[in-house]
C-alpha cells in the first residue's frame, strides 16, 4: 500500500531501491546506531532487501521507501507483526536529518499499522529518542548489552506506544 503525506510518498520497498538505500546503508554516520556496520557493497544491500521483500510477502513486515519528489531519502518499516503488536524502524539519508521527514513518515506508518508499537534504539541515539517521544512513545525497558556491534556490546532502550490512549485511573 502506498502512503502519502504532505511532502512524502511512502511506497512499498522494491529491489530497484538498492542503489538509493546503499547511499544510506553504506554511510557510517547514518549507521552509527544500527545493529550492523555500514554495508560495504551494493550486493550486500541487495541481499538485505531480498530478505525484507520475503518477510513482506509472508506478512511479517511492511517496508516502505521514503520518496521526496523523485529522490529516495530513507526507509521506514513496521516489522515483527503479530498478536496486535509490531516494531517501528526508520532510517533517513543524512542530508535530510532535522527537517521533519522521519516524523512525517513515521506518523503515516503508525496510522497505517493500527497496532501497538514498540521501537528499540541504542542508548545515546538522542535524535531517535526525541522523535519517538514526539510520536507518543514512552520510554520502556532498558536492555543492557542487547546488541553486539563493532565487537562490543551496546545497551538499548525499548520505547512503547499503544494504539489507544491509556486511560488515567484505569
Amino acid at each position: 500500500m502506498i502512503l502519502k503525506t504532505e511532502r512524502l510518498v511512502l511506497r512499498p520497498l522494491a529491489m530497484a531501491d538498492a542503489p538509493a538505500l546503499f547511499a544510506i546503508l553504506g554511510d557510517p554516520a547514518a549507521m552509527e546506531f544500527w545493529d550492523r556496520p555500514p554495508l560495504p557493497r551494493i550486493a550486500t544491500v541487495e541481499a538485505l532487501l531480498a530478505d525484507e521483500l520475503a518477510a513482506m510477502a509472508a506478512g511479517h513486515c511492511r517496508y516502505w521507501t521514503m520518496l521526496c519528489g523523485p529522490d529516495a531519502i530513507g526507509g521506514i518499516d513496521v516489522s515483527h507483526i503479530g498478536d496486535g503488536k509490531a516494531e517501528l524502524g526508520f532510517l533517513l539519508r543524512r542530508d535530510r536529518w532535522g527537517q521533519g521527514y522521519a516524523r512525517e513518515a513515521a506518523a503515516a506508518a503508525i496510522a497505517d499499522a493500527g497496532l501497538d508499537l514498540s521501537a528499540r534504539i541504542q542508548t545515546g541515539n538522542i535524535r531517535a529518542a526525541r522523535l519517538l517521544t514526539a510520536l507518543g512513545f514512552c520510554r520502556g525497558k532498558n536492555l543492557p548489552g542487547y546488541v553486539l556491534a563493532d565487537g562490543r556490546r551496546r545497551d538499548c532502550v525499548r520505547y512503547l506506544r499503544s494504539r489507544s490512549p491509556i486511560q488515567k485511573g484505569a
